[in-house]
């Protein structure tokens, strides 16, 4: 087992994962922008299709994994600690 498959990434870890999925959704955004042209594109329209490309992306699936997984992991900690 990884390093990576025993520890949950501290607060700095998770907004640096965080960033990555931002910047992975802008390349995205963009591809889709300059790629995707039709009258009828709408701001609803268009994220949208930013969306379904993000669902079927492999490395942004995996971090949106990793960051549900840590803020649960860090929402439990905290519970734990009696912060409640």
């Amino acid at each position: 087992m990884s390093q990576d498959e025993t520890e949950l990434p501290s607060e700095q870890e998770l907004t640096e994962l965080r960033r990555r999925m931002a910047a992975i959704k802008e390349e995205v955004a963009a591809e889709v922008e300059a790629k995707w042209v039709t009258p009828y594109r709408t701001p609803e329209v268009f994220d949208l299709k930013v969306n379904s490309r993000l669902a079927s992306h492999q490395e942004f699936r995996s971090l949106q994994e990793r960051v549900r997984e840590a803020e649960a992991a860090l929402t439990a900690e905290s519970s734990a600690t009696g912060q409640d």
